[in-house]
């Protein structure tokens, strides 16, 4: 009975399974991250993953009428803007936001199905989500439909940052140590804090804290506003046709370039086709240095103020259980920005560490956290009277909320 876990992310999504009592990664296409897109064509199959995502390069240079073709078509931000009724405008005709993602879940499948598990059935899957998702129930449902209509029997749903939790216990066995986990992703933002034994096994942990609406994406978002008053004061007109809307090949390939390298310190301008009347080439001029700062710092302070509330909590619990905070790990894209790691330098004890699998590391819990279940099918069942989430005796702690073992409650041993 063969199982995966799955980050349904903003931006990408990576999958990941169990070889060998580790979890890895599952390269689709050579590549570990899969852009959370779509293309549907007038007529046929939709494009999936980096598929769709080639779409944008056909976009360049192209007649009007053959790029609002392509752009029609394209389906992103699924994450962000999806609900149970939501509906989604293709040149197919409309499609929910459950189909929508159920066809990114169905292509994953079968490309694990048969790329890494010979043709066997995947059976059972866990799909993260983000914390600020326990008050937006309609998303979680739309993650759990989806999967149901993509073909899994057996769907977990896990917040992201226990997800990671698990993945680094697994990468390297932690011991005797308080380690805050640091999620900053292309669209939210997740916090954890989790003290491991000397055994190794979690015996206490903080309630995970989130923010839905901060990650990569605003800040690519930002950059883009940025441009688009560039180009309106240099040609009377904005990047898009419709000021209303994001040119998306612009939003999502240059101002991600763009981004990737003023992150690495490198400041210089780009020539960029951009959509109008004239298909004209603009010069954007390179942002300063302090421009740049000024651009993302609105956004990093907000997952620092997240953290400073999350080391409060930690002191306050270190009055009675001597837990501090012995490690701070980034996992996330964009975690890799280099104000994240200063700003957290000034307020964590310790100084922060990136992590190798800082792009996967929530997908490899969701696998751990699957396949842990399937071993443990037949153990006493077990459930948490904080959350009434079915959970596992062999954890100190419940995976859906954090509530320490001790609380478990074995009342349902004939469920």
């Amino acid at each position: 009975m063969s199982a995966i876990g799955i980050d349904f992310g903003t931006c990408f999504t990576t999958m990941s399974y169990m070889d060998g009592g580790r979890a890895v990664p599952i390269r689709v296409d050579g590549r570990v991250k899969i852009p959370t897109m779509l293309y549907f064509p007038a007529h046929g199959e939709p494009l999936i993953g980096q598929r769709a995502y080639a779409k944008y390069e056909e976009c360049e240079g192209e007649e009007t009428e053959e790029t609002e073709a392509i752009l029609s078509g394209m389906v992103t931000d699924l994450k962000r803007n999806m609900s149970l009724n939501g509906i989604i405008p293709t040149p197919q005709g409309n499609i929910s936001y459950i189909d929508a993602v159920a066809k990114i879940f169905s292509y994953l499948k079968q490309y694990a199905e048969r790329h890494v598990f010979n043709g066997e059935s995947i059976t059972k899957v866990c799909l993260t989500y983000p914390v600020a998702w326990d008050t937006q129930p309609e998303k979680k449902e739309v993650l759990r439909q989806a999967g149901e209509r993509a073909g899994f029997a057996d769907i977990r749903l896990l917040k992201e940052p226990v997800a990671a939790a698990m993945s680094c216990q697994n990468s390297r066995r932690i011991t005797n140590r308080g380690v805050l986990i640091y999620d900053f992703g292309g669209g939210t933002f997740d916090l954890s804090y989790v003290h491991f034994d000397n055994e190794g096994n979690e015996d206490f942990s903080l309630p995970p804290k989130g923010d839905p609406d901060c990650g990569g994406q605003d800040i690519d978002r930002a950059l883009y506003t940025y441009w688009d008053k560039k180009v309106n004061d240099q040609k009377h007109r904005h990047i898009s046709q419709n000021p209303q809307e994001y040119y998306i090949p612009v939003l999502k390939r240059d101002c991600v370039t763009q981004k990737e390298l003023m992150s690495q310190g490198t400041f210089q301008g780009i020539n960029l086709a951009l959509q109008s009347a004239n298909f004209d080439t603009v010069r954007i001029g390179a942002l300063s240095e302090n421009s740049w700062t000024e651009m993302i710092e609105p956004w990093i302070d907000r997952t620092i103020n997240l953290t400073r509330q999350m080391l409060a909590e930690v002191d306050e619990e270190a009055k009675e259980l001597n837990f501090v905070v012995d490690e701070v790990i980034l996992i996330g894209g964009s975690s890799r920005f280099p104000m994240v790691a200063d700003k957290l330098r000034e307020i964590c004890p310790v100084a922060p560490t990136e992590v190798p699998e800082v792009d996967v590391a929530v997908a490899n819990g969701a696998a751990l956290f699957v396949n842990e279940d399937i071993a443990i099918e037949s153990e006493q069942t077990w459930f948490c009277i904080e959350c009434g989430e079915k959970v596992s005796a062999r954890n100190r702690v419940c995976m859906y909320c954090g509530t320490p073992n001790f609380r478990y409650d074995h009342r349902y041993d004939d469920v």
